[in-house]
C-alpha cells in the first residue's frame, strides 16, 4: 500500500506528463523537425516539445544499407511542409512513439511500402500492407529494383552488423 507521499508523486508525475505531452493520437497538427532515416522521424506540436516517431508496421534500410538514402529522402518528401496527423500511442524500447503518420488521410507508412521504400515489419499482421509490398516486390520499384544480393532486410542486415 502505497503512504501519501508516494500518491503525491504519483499524482505530479502524472500531471507533468499530462502537461507536457503533445495532441492525442488521432490528431492532426504535427510538423517534421527531421526525418533520421527511412522509419523513423522527429515531430513537434503545438506545444514545441520535439519527439521521436517510429512508423508502425514498417522496416526502413539501415544507414550503411543500400537505398537506406533514397528511403530517407523519400519520408521527407511525403512528411516536408505538410499537417500530420498520427494514429497510435504505444511506444517501443528506445520510448519512440509507435504510429501511423498520416496526411491528408493517406497512411504514409502504406506510402513507404508501396512506394518500395521500406519493408512491412516482420511481425506485422497487416495483410493489406503485405499485399502493397508484394505489388511493389513485382513492379520492381524502389529496394526492389535492387540486385537481389543488396536486398537484405533490415532485421537480418542489424544482426550482422550490431551497433557498437
Amino acid at each position: 500500500m502505497m503512504n501519501n507521499s508516494m500518491w503525491r508523486l504519483v499524482l505530479v508525475f502524472c500531471l507533468l506528463i499530462a502537461t507536457t505531452s503533445c495532441s492525442q493520437a488521432g490528431e492532426a497538427g504535427y510538423q517534421l523537425v527531421y526525418v533520421q532515416d527511412g522509419d523513423s522521424a522527429v515531430l513537434c506540436c503545438d506545444k514545441g516539445k520535439q519527439f521521436t516517431v517510429r512508423l508502425l508496421d514498417i522496416d526502413a534500410p539501415e544507414k550503411h544499407q543500400p537505398y537506406a538514402e533514397d528511403s530517407k529522402a523519400r519520408l521527407e518528401r511525403f512528411l516536408k511542409g505538410e499537417s500530420l496527423a498520427l494514429r497510435g500511442s504505444k511506444r517501443d524500447r528506445y520510448g519512440r512513439r509507435l504510429a501511423v503518420i498520416e496526411v491528408n488521410g493517406e497512411s504514409i507508412n502504406d506510402k513507404m511500402v508501396e512506394s518500395g521504400a521500406a519493408w512491412v515489419w516482420k511481425y506485422s499482421k497487416s495483410k493489406r500492407m503485405r499485399a502493397l509490398q508484394q505489388e511493389a516486390k513485382e513492379s520492381a520499384i524502389g529496394l526492389w529494383a535492387l540486385p537481389e544480393a543488396q536486398r537484405q532486410n533490415p532485421w537480418e542486415w542489424r544482426q550482422s552488423h550490431p551497433r557498437k
